[in-house]
């Protein structure tokens, strides 16, 4: 009996256990749903019914692209199935543009992570899927928000504090002692209220991308000694005295002037009121190792060891009686590591020799950028971009964000720098930011201008307030599309890749399989003016390009490294008309039974190169729609 009740007990607590456990999926705020090892719906929460429009009974039992429009369909399971041979937690959705489908037939953006739960043998996977619009209309209204109050805010206590300073400068009348020391506090007050919503704006301009960086070449010597020269005020009143290490560096940067000031002001101020009477702040401008280092050292008590995790986040004060008569908003440093952050750096501390603390910058010399311009990593190039723009870490971050939708980016920095790249670089399409240092519709007048580039499909980035004046400015008329800032990924490679296919409808498209980089970018340059070649080095490289792009022909190498070329055929046939095939391998293959191999060569004969040109061309001419009438 005991054992019955054993069993009763644990058999109930299985039951509440699925039981909480339900209920725990269907009150998360994100669509839910369980398939099993074939893509079949199994469970969903309520989430799913919610954003889909279906109820969970006509969900269940349906494969998962169900839930999706119906073109979208076949390259999400063949992505799928990849996912079910190497199951690991992943967003299906990165770097892809993946679309819901309502019940009504509404598309509407998604997001989809992937989570295997192996569990009794039976392999399920976890879908995690948000609607990519609503997080982003949130996210809107939360900076909306923020914006509109400090805004209303700040208006006032400008009017507030301005009238106040009147008072103090004798505006009324000599006032007497007791109501003009009133007076001072409450304008103290005011100024240091307008100094946290200014700070609290910066951050929410920096973090929704909408502060503007105006990127130069400067020296950060002469940069830190204006900074200097503009804070010796403020340090007198501290009686505090600034020095600027003799030893220091020109150290040239690439860096947003005015920002970067910014950065050595708040530092510099931090430093002036956490030194002692009499004290004294040394900077030091050093460059080392591809970086250029700005120090700001205070001789003051240091920073408590509780407090340092918490230095460079929001808000955040040390919480001591002396560090809080010093005042501040608790943003200063919050707002110089962002800044940092976009200027390519990064921002620390460290305790000084001696006592004190010294806060120090690292950026990116002038060098170490100009050597990001050409993109150099290997892989899938189904077209070469070139980003024309200021600002080196946003490039960076477009660059790596266009690579899955197999993009190549190369930078320019300069309208001078991108004209002289356009007329060498032979682009698919090219990217002009309206902030480019004097570019803007100049420089898309000027690339309009030269030969190399005046058919070349142009999209310029303009910011919302900048948006209209530039279209109003009469670029639109070279401009082939405008996005607006900050860049929406999944706007902006669509576009792309519709116009770099309308570019080249008219030319024949092949995929190219080969793991020799050389042999890629070789037999790239000899087709180059029969077709247009996309060069991959992997079978999985050649899979993604087959679900995005539509090939007239494939050139396959045998041994790629462990695997084989011909482990493609399958994928080459999945569609109404099968993709023809030429190998072109050092590697002897017995192909001859195989209708869908229109030929099979040899890469290493001295021949090679020749006979692949005219297999290409033979076979591309059968598919002309000239020879097929008159066959």
């Amino acid at each position: 009996m005991a054992s019955v009740a054993h069993i009763t007990r644990e058999v109930s607590a299985n039951v509440l256990a699925a039981e909480t456990l339900r209920l725990a999926v269907d009150a998360c705020p994100y669509a839910m749903v369980m398939t099993d090892s074939a893509g079949r719906i199994v469970l969903v929460n309520a989430e799913t019914e919610r954003l889909f429009g279906y109820a969970r009974e006509e969900l269940v039992g349906n494969a998962i692209e169900f839930l999706l429009p119906e073109r979208l369909r076949e390259g999400h399971t063949r992505v799928r199935r990849e996912f079910t041979l190497h199951p690991a937690p992943r967003k299906l959705s990165s770097g892809r543009n993946l679309l819901g489908r309502h019940r009504d037939g509404r598309e509407f953006p998604i997001d989809i992570g992937l989570y295997p739960l192996p569990s009794s043998g039976i392999s399920m996977v976890l879908n995690v899927i948000v609607d990519k619009a609503e997080a982003k209309r949130m996210d809107r209204l939360k900076d909306e928000f923020v914006s509109t109050v400090s805004h209303e805010l700040r208006t006032p206590l400008t009017s507030i504090a301005g009238s106040l300073g009147l008072l103090i400068g004798g505006a009324a009348g000599t006032l007497p002692e007791p109501a003009a020391r009133l007076i001072r506090i409450a304008q103290n007050n005011s100024q240091r209220l307008i100094r946290l919503i200014n700070d609290i704006l910066d951050i929410e301009k920096i973090e929704s991308g909408q502060l503007v960086f105006n990127f130069k070449r400067l020296s950060a010597r002469a940069l830190a000694e204006q900074v200097i020269d503009a804070n010796r005020g403020y340090a007198d009143g501290f009686h505090v005295q600034i020095r600027l290490d003799a030893a220091a560096t020109a150290g040239e940067v690439y860096v947003d002037p005015d920002r970067l000031s910014q950065v050595i002001t708040n530092l510099l101020s931090n430093a002036i009121k956490f030194s002692p009477p009499d004290g004294e702040v040394d900077v030091t401008v050093e460059e080392n190792q591809g970086s250029v280092r700005i120090a700001v050292r205070d001789h003051g008590n240091g920073i408590p060891t509780e407090f340092r995790p918490r230095i460079f986040e929001k808000f955040a004060q040390a919480d001591t009686t002396d560090a809080r008569k010093k005042g501040g908003t608790g943003l200063g440093l919050s707002i110089v590591r962002q800044i940092v952050t976009r200027l390519g750096g990064t921002v620390g501390f460290d305790d000084a020799p001696g006592g004190g603390t010294v806060f120090f910058v690292d950026l990116p010399t002038w060098d170490q950028i100009a050597a990001r311009e050409s993109d150099t990593e290997s892989g899938m190039h189904a077209g070469r971009i070139l980003l024309c723009g200021s600002d080196p870490d946003a490039a960076l971050a477009l660059r790596e964000n266009l690579r899955p939708s197999s993009f190549t980016t190369d930078f320019a920095y300069s309208a001078a720098d991108a004209i002289a790249r356009s007329q060498n670089g032979g682009y698919d399409a090219i990217i002009v930011d309206t902030d480019v240092p004097d570019g803007g519709a100049g420089l898309v007048r000027d690339l309009r201008a030269q030969p190399a580039t005046y058919k070349t499909p142009i999209v310029a980035l303009s910011a919302d307030g900048e948006f209209a004046r530039h279209r109003a400015s009469g670029a639109q008329t070279s401009v082939t599309e405008w996005v607006r800032k900050p860049v929406d990924i999944d706007r902006l490679a669509p576009i792309l890749v519709r116009l770099i296919i309308q570019r080249g409808s008219s030319r024949p498209s092949i995929l190219h399989v080969d793991d020799d980089q050389d042999m890629l970018e070789i037999v790239a340059q000899t087709l180059d003016t029969t077709a247009h070649v996309i060069s991959v080095d992997s079978i999985e490289g050649a899979r993604y390009a087959l679900l995005v792009h539509n090939f007239d022909l494939a050139i396959l190498d045998i041994g790629l490294g462990a695997v084989s070329g011909l482990d493609l055929l399958p994928d080459l046939r999945r569609r109404d008309a099968p993709i023809p095939v030429i190998i072109f391998s050092a590697h002897a293959a017995n192909l001859k039974d195989n209708p869908q191999i229109r030929a099979n060569l040899n890469k290493a004969s001295t021949a090679s190169l020749r006979d692949l040109v005219s297999a290409v061309h033979d076979r591309l001419m059968l598919q002309s729609p000239a020879v097929q009438e008159t066959a």
